[in-house]
């Protein structure tokens, strides 16, 4: 896919992985998807940002001081225009805010929010940094969705919030709706039914790999965990897995 040079909105535009242990985590992803790295140094608690062919895919950060109990997790954030009317709208909808607007200086603003059924996500207004600008190729973002119970809800929730059009997916035994500006699709809410017992609500991150029997053998090295898969879809086949430090995301190979 072309590199992007815009600023996107209505759709997600940036990952981060909040993690225990920085170093393990920059190595693992590092053979993984072929990434370089540059750190904020202690000022900005060591936002470690991603690179994929000298461009930002991603970011890595350490825990901060008090919140090691705190899951080790990714976090998908969506892209707006006017932060302060995002959040707004989130409460309005039936939302809440886990963290209000903040500025970032000379990167943009964020928010932390849940949508209805819980799920954390991120809010991420570009002043100027736009967030990833690769996509769709090998160690890129390359898909991010929503599994929730009570999916339908949610799908109008996020499409009010960001101006978006919902479509039904018919999927045998699974029910999925996606989310759309125009084409191609930009996200996804899947139902949770009881075979997700015990698991809450979470958006799930997908990164692009050129080739999934490689990568398998490249996360299982560094500790990771195969979870499910591959998966067949349309759109390549997939793998659900949990870093060492227990992250849980995607990889999926066309």
């Amino acid at each position: 896919m072309p590199h992007l040079d815009t600023t996107l909105v209505n759709r997600p535009v940036w990952f981060d992985l909040s993690t225990s242990d920085l170093e393990a985590a920059k190595a693992s992803y590092g053979e993984l998807f072929g990434w370089s790295y540059q750190s904020g140094g202690e000022a900005l608690g060591h936002y470690t940002m991603a690179f994929r062919n000298g461009l930002p895919a991603a970011a890595i950060a350490p825990k901060m001081p008090g919140q090691e109990a705190f899951p080790t997790t990714w976090t998908v954030y969506l892209g707006v225009a006017d932060i302060a009317a995002a959040t707004a709208q989130v409460t309005a909808l039936g939302g809440g805010i886990m963290v209000p607007p903040m500025h970032i200086p000379g990167n943009g603003h964020m928010a932390i929010a849940t949508d209805p059924d819980g799920a954390v996500f991120g809010l991420w207004q570009a002043d100027p940094f736009p967030g990833a600008r690769i996509e769709g190729e090998h160690g890129a973002m390359c898909w991010a969705e929503v599994a929730c119970p009570n999916a339908e809800r949610n799908a109008t929730f996020y499409a009010t919030l960001l101006g978006l059009r919902v479509e039904k997916m018919e999927v045998p035994g699974v029910t999925y709706f996606t989310l759309h500006d125009g084409e191609p699709a930009v996200m996804g809410v899947m139902q949770m039914d009881e075979q997700w017992a015990g698991i809450p609500p979470h958006w799930m991150p997908y990164f692009a790999v050129a080739d999934l029997d490689a990568a398998n053998a490249t996360f299982q090295r560094h500790g990771g965990t195969l979870m499910h898969g591959p998966i067949p879809s349309p759109y390549g086949r997939i793998m659900v897995v949990k870093d060492a430090q227990g992250a849980v995301f995607s990889y999926m190979a066309a």
